[in-house]
């Protein structure tokens, strides 16, 4: 025998028009035994300004949903907002496979409400079709950054379907990479293997920065040594995108990269600077313990970098590195000294300034030196002017500006007279800042000289010590320490 319904339908909705919760229950209950006629009248309900009626209209509608998934789909382009977003969001409860293109629209929908419910059902229904992923991922092109925004938000949790599509869009354009990148570094984990494999396979250099970036953003302990040897690579983009993902990765890839040092399969470039100066706390021990390294062209490399970091950790290991045999070495010591202004750089590089044999060791510490020293040593270093070769000359000339006395005056007059323009050009810019009225009858003879460069530097440096003295800021070798 067939069983009828008690009640009518018309009769039904009146009673879910009642505020009493226990009869609308019942109503709904009822409703659904009228089955595919129940879809209208539910729809209708869902723009009812009573939310626990629009949510029992849902469930309703989710109960006939073998009737109701084409209605919901159609409901997708009504005009009230609210039906829209709630038929969204039971096609998503409901996992109608045959809701996503129409969903996929709704992605651009002028209501936020709709685009946020349109992007949580898709994640929801699934993407078995791979058609509708592509689709998603064309949406990153949109003009409208909500809709750029919400598709990211879809394909970051479809997860690993989206993957390839993705990843193919990397490969073919570059509009968009950071975005693609961003999403993929996100699912991509589980796809590493892949992504390691390209790294041999792909000759294209866009691409394969591309992947490198990628692997960089994944920080997988797992990619550290894949990527390491892109540090030699011969392009230099391919390079500090090795050093960036490196970088990216964290402290952990410092160990793993100075084993690759130390065993000559890949060697130091200054390009890595970044990375050590970012994980200073691990890279500084490595630098210093390179500094003994057998092969000289490590040890130099260490110095230079220790000087670039400057870490008070290297300063002793960098003053023992002055007594090497290594006069290169020994140059870079004194340079990596140089960045310290600390006291204790002055002795050990005084006496080598006073003890080395090559002009450019003396040179470069004198250089190292002359932020840290005081007067006293400025002038007993300025005293061997006459002795020393061109090089060295001209470093004086320069510590002579810093230090004004009488002493470095007659000196910056002395260097005046040598034949050599570029002691001429700094004797000028010492005198300049000296600023007695010797030093501007020295300027003012420069200016007569054959060099126009020369001429025109003493003349530039003529008016700037008269512009001084007009107000009243010029000043003597009684005063120098009031004036910078």
């Amino acid at each position: 025998m067939t069983k009828y319904p008690s009640h009518t339908i018309e009769q039904i909705m009146q009673h879910i028009q009642q505020a009493d919760d226990t009869i609308r229950n019942k109503a709904f209950d009822q409703i659904l035994e009228y089955g595919k006629d129940a879809v209208v009248p539910l729809i209708t309900l869902l723009s009812h300004p009573d939310e626990q009626v629009r949510d029992s209209a849902i469930w309703a509608l989710c109960e006939l949903k073998e009737y109701s998934g084409q209605a919901l789909i159609q409901e997708l382009e009504n005009n009230n907002p609210l039906i829209r977003e709630s038929a969204a969001f039971c096609l998503g409860i409901c996992k109608n496979p045959h809701a996503t293109r129409a969903l996929l629209f709704r992605l651009k929908d002028e209501n936020e409400k709709v685009r946020e419910t349109a992007a949580w059902s898709l994640v929801k229904i699934g993407y078995d079709d791979s058609h509708t992923v592509q689709e998603i991922v064309n949406c990153l092109y949109d003009d409208s950054i909500l809709v750029k925004d919400t598709a990211k938000w879809i394909l970051e949790h479809i997860g690993e379907p989206a993957f390839e599509p993705l990843l193919q869009q990397l490969m073919q354009s570059s509009r968009l990479s950071h975005d693609i990148i961003s999403i993929l570094a996100k699912i991509a984990s589980p796809k590493i293997d892949v992504l390691i494999n390209l790294l041999t396979t792909t000759r294209d250099i866009q691409q394969l920065s591309y992947i490198i970036q990628l692997l960089g953003k994944l920080r997988e302990p797992d990619t550290i040594q894949h990527i390491i040897p892109f540090v030699n690579h011969s392009n230099r983009q391919v390079i500090i995108t090795a050093i960036d993902a490196l970088i990216n990765i964290g402290e952990i890839t410092i160990e793993p990269l100075f084993e690759r040092i130390n065993d000559e399969s890949i060697f130091p470039i200054n390009e890595m600077m970044p990375l050590f100066i970012r994980y200073k706390k691990f890279s500084v021990p490595k630098l210093i313990e390179m500094l003994q390294a057998s092969h000289s062209s490590l040890r130099i490399f260490a110095a230079r970098s220790l000087g670039v970091i400057e870490d008070k950790r290297a300063i002793e290991h960098l003053i023992q590195g002055l007594s090497d045999s290594n006069p290169q070495f020994v140059e870079a010591c004194a340079r990596a000294l140089g960045a310290f202004s600390n006291r204790l750089v002055v002795t050990p590089l005084t006496d080598l300034i006073m003890n080395a044999n090559y002009p450019i060791i003396k040179s470069n510490a004198l250089y190292a030196i002359s932020k840290s020293i005081d007067s006293n040593t400025a002038l007993n270093l300025l005293a061997s002017f006459s002795d020393v070769p061109l090089i060295v000359k001209k470093r004086l000339i320069q510590l002579a500006s810093y230090f004004p006395s009488e002493e470095s005056e007659n000196l910056l007059q002395q260097a005046l007279s040598i034949d050599d323009d570029d002691c001429k050009m700094l004797a000028i810019q010492g005198l300049k800042h000296i600023g007695t009225e010797k030093s501007i009858d020295c300027v003012r003879a420069a200016i007569i000289n054959e060099n126009p460069f020369i001429s025109d530097e003493a003349r530039t440096a003529l008016k700037e010590i008269i512009e001084r003295k007009q107000r009243g800021n010029i000043k003597t070798l009684d005063n120098s320490d009031d004036f910078v």
